[in-house]
């Protein structure tokens, strides 16, 4: 969106000079409101506010919505050329602005429908995208078919309900028991075919081969889609391209300017209806140049005067706004939804909802009731003190006990003599420390005529007073564990909450990890993007095929724009200030397609290889950043840096990739060994392994780079004097068995890194002008001989 707001800008600018040139061929700014009627001046007066709300002020300020744009257009005084007898000169003028505020009022439509296709192209390649991972892995394979199963289902369903709806229409037709049983036959016969158990088994086994197949059409109908798009992207692009040549032309008002306003409206209404439509791009465009051709043709039969038409210019921004827009937009998103991946809003809800009631309560069960208990228990509350039993149970039971031996004892003394009161508080105390001996003894005796001790009720008292001794116990027992918990009252509390405070602890670090500003996948998803975007425009230059004149074609150019708007919409996140602005700069010379693709891909991509722990990451942060940590995390995958230098009185930009030198990440950085143009093979001083792998990294360089592609031997870690496991000597040896320069550096000292770099990126420039001044001496040699032939055939024939 911003490279749209920005050409927009630059071309709303330039009309604006060319209105401040038609004002100053007046002579006054109020001439044209002040000589003639009010009607008329109050036309030119809505004219030239309907201008300025057309422009855009600033790069910053973002286009006018389709909504706004339909209501400032429908502005326009249409009647002020028609049914009023005005001057020449102020005909002329009314006709220049007119065709201004057409011109403007274009622009705005045109920056709204790039957009547009900039945001569905957007949407189909992440769509393209998911259905690669998705046919890239028999684990998501399946988990897709379990997906649409219920909707595959339904259709099988609807497909034998409608076949029993038609066989029993004709069953109601022939109803004859001779068909019947003709019918059963072939039936049993197909069943006992071997031929059909065969086609089962390899429908059965066939079901991943079609889904993956139905994917690849997925794949196929978004990527036309997206090829259409971008084609339709680089035209509309090129007609920003054809009116800024045309305002900057001598004449800026005269029949070209309007020409080119004219055909840009048809280009931007024949491509809405046309783009909708299958084919290539190649057709795509061929279509709808030929129906621009048409429509000029018959537009031309109808009008008296094209130049005279501004309203008919606005006349197609209303239809383009009213209709066309809409149905492509409604067009592109019914697409989507058919070819993309499948829907599941409702199962997310649901899952969201669940997930929100099970946080709920875990924070409540788990983290708040616990906290709350042991808050309580460090308070000494009563009511949340642990307890197996209430605290006067034993105390009354005992005094039960007391009275019923005491009792017992005294209504069956042992001898006559009444006890004494010295006597009872001996019996008590015995009692208390859990003997028993007298009802024991009278228990043993009535034992030996129970009869008799039922009878008389000593036998059952006795049971009694024994049961009521055991529950004494229990309690005396469960008293004891009371008091143990009791002691561990603050242990146990901890136990119960600290399993929701690790849960709570852990979902808290991987929220702050997701959702921090450098932290969590966010971070690295905006990583991968930028890399993914420049990857894309690089490959949009390196496999373009220019045209004649050297430039890129109309669906390059688009394919180029979305990437590029790609990458300035992930390098604000990432960049600021001064660097973001360079940045921009940058993309601006990338886009600028009149330069030629040669210049366009005037960068020198270097690439640095070597072992795990070497210090690539370190050298490529002190020469871009000129900065240096000694806890750097490990390259995952590749990254890459960009920094301009100058060579030879010449700015010439620098792309660094820096590679992971684990074996699991091996082939994906052999990927980037193609386009690489200078290589560095970076080993540790300090690791004669990583030394010795040298050979091995330069092999693979050998077989996956470029040929002629240029390379140094680095020896990282110089300053590590110490611990020094491979010697200068040893590294220029092989670097002289290779063939290759050798330095070594150091990235903590910042010793030799510029060099290495610069010396590297000096001898590619060098091979690049050796290269284009042999290509035009090569030229010039065919150029002389073909004028020696001819002459020397000619030469022939007059003899």
């Amino acid at each position: 969106m911003i490279i749209i707001n920005r050409h927009i800008h630059h071309l709303s600018a330039e009309l604006d000079r060319v209105q401040q040139k038609v004002n100053d061929g007046l002579p006054s700014p109020t001439h044209i409101l002040s000589a003639y009627p009010y009607e008329a001046s109050k036309d030119i007066a809505t004219l030239l506010k309907l201008i300025q709300s057309l422009s855009v002020q600033s790069v910053s300020q973002p286009l006018l919505r389709a909504d706004q744009v339909r209501a400032l257009i429908s502005k326009f005084p249409d009647s002020l050329l028609k049914g009023q007898e005005l001057p020449d000169e102020t005909i002329a003028y009314v006709l220049d602005v007119s065709w201004i505020m057409a011109a403007k009022a274009f622009l705005q439509v045109l920056g709204i429908t790039i957009n547009v296709l900039l945001e569905h192209t957007h949407s189909i390649g992440e769509e393209v995208l998911y259905w690669a991972d998705v046919s890239g892995s028999n684990w998501y394979t399946g988990a897709y078919a379990v997906q649409t199963a219920p909707d595959r289902l339904w259709r099988f369903l609807r497909r034998s309900l409608l076949y029993t709806e038609e066989g029993g229409i004709r069953k109601a037709v022939n109803p004859t028991a001779s068909v019947s049983w003709a019918r059963f036959y072939d039936i049993v016969r197909q069943c006992l075919d071997p031929r059909a158990m065969l086609s089962l088994r390899a429908r059965l086994f066939s079901s991943f081969t079609a889904h993956r197949s139905e994917i690849r059409q997925k794949c196929k109908a978004l990527g036309a889609m997206r090829t259409r798009n971008a084609s339709g992207i680089g035209l509309l692009m090129g007609q920003c391209s054809l009116l800024k040549t045309e305002i900057d032309s001598e004449s800026a008002t005269d029949d070209r300017l309007r020409d080119a306003v004219f055909r840009g409206v048809l280009t931007l209404k024949v491509l809405l209806q046309r783009v909708v439509h299958d084919g290539t791009e190649y057709e795509l465009e061929e279509r709808i140049f030929t129906a621009v051709e048409r429509e000029i043709v018959r537009s031309q039969s109808e009008m008296t005067k094209l130049p005279q038409s501004p309203e008919y210019v606005i006349a197609q921004l209303f239809n383009i706004l009213d209709e066309l827009l809409p149905d492509y937009s409604a067009f592109s998103r019914r697409a989507i939804n058919h070819h993309g991946r499948p829907s599941c809003l409702h199962e997310l809800i649901r899952w969201i909802s669940n997930i929100g009631s099970t946080a709920c309560e875990f924070w409540g069960n788990w983290v708040v009731e616990p906290t709350r208990r042991l808050i309580g228990t460090i308070r000494h509350d009563e009511k949340s003190e642990i307890a197996l039993m209430s605290k006067n149970s034993l105390e009354a039971d005992r005094a039960s006990l007391e009275r019923m031996v005491l009792d017992f004892v005294l209504d069956r003394p042992e001898s006559e003599k009444e006890l004494g009161a010295k006597q009872i508080d001996t019996l008590t105390a015995r009692i208390r420390e859990g003997d028993l001996t007298p009802v024991l003894r009278a228990y043993e005796k009535d034992l030996r005529k129970p009869f008799i001790g039922t009878v008389r009720g000593d036998l059952v008292r006795a049971l009694l007073i024994q049961i009521q001794k055991t529950k004494v116990d229990v309690e005396i027992a469960i008293g004891g564990i009371d008091s143990l918990l009791k002691s561990q009252e603050l242990v146990f509390g901890f136990v119960s909450l600290t399993p929701g405070i690790m849960v709570t602890y852990a979902f808290l670090r991987w929220a702050f990890g997701v959702f921090g500003n450098r932290k969590g996948l966010q971070v690295g998803r905006r990583k991968h993007e930028l890399r993914h975007a420049l990857r894309d425009v690089d490959r949009t230059l390196t496999l373009s095929t220019p045209t004649d004149s050297g430039v890129l074609t109309y669906k390059d150019h688009g394919l180029l724009v979305c990437g590029a708007d790609i990458l300035l919409q992930k390098a604000a996140t990432v960049l600021r200030g001064a660097d973001l602005r360079e940045f921009q700069e940058d993309i601006g010379d990338l886009l600028d397609i009149h330069i030629g693709i040669q210049r366009q891909t005037q960068v020198i991509k270097l690439l640095l290889i070597g072992d795990s722990g070497v210090g690539k990451s370190c050298c490529l942060l002190r020469f871009s950043e000129d900065s240096f940590t000694p806890s750097f995390i490990t390259t995952i995958g590749i990254d890459f840096k960009i920094r301009t230098i100058e060579l030879d009185g010449k700015r010439v930009k620098l792309q660094i990739w820096d590679t992971a030198g684990q074996e699991r990440f091996r082939t994906i950085t052999t990927a980037y060994y193609r386009g690489a143009m200078g290589i560095l093979l970076v080993y540790d001083v300090t690791d004669e392994r990583s030394f010795q792998n040298i050979r091995t990294w330069f092999s693979n360089v050998e077989q996956h780079a470029s040929e002629g592609v240029h390379k140094i031997l680095i020896g990282n870690k110089c300053d590590w004097e110490e611990k020094r496991a491979v010697s200068t000597e040893q590294g220029q040896q092989l670097a002289d068995e290779l063939g290759i320069p050798f330095l070594e550096v150091s990235a903590k000292n910042n010793i030799n890194i510029e060099k290495a770099f610069y010396s590297l990126a000096s001898a590619i420039k060098k091979g690049m002008d050796t290269s284009k001044s042999e290509q035009v001496g090569s030229q010039g040699v065919n150029i002389d001989h073909h004028g020696s032939g001819t002459s020397g055939s000619t030469g022939g024939k007059c003899c």
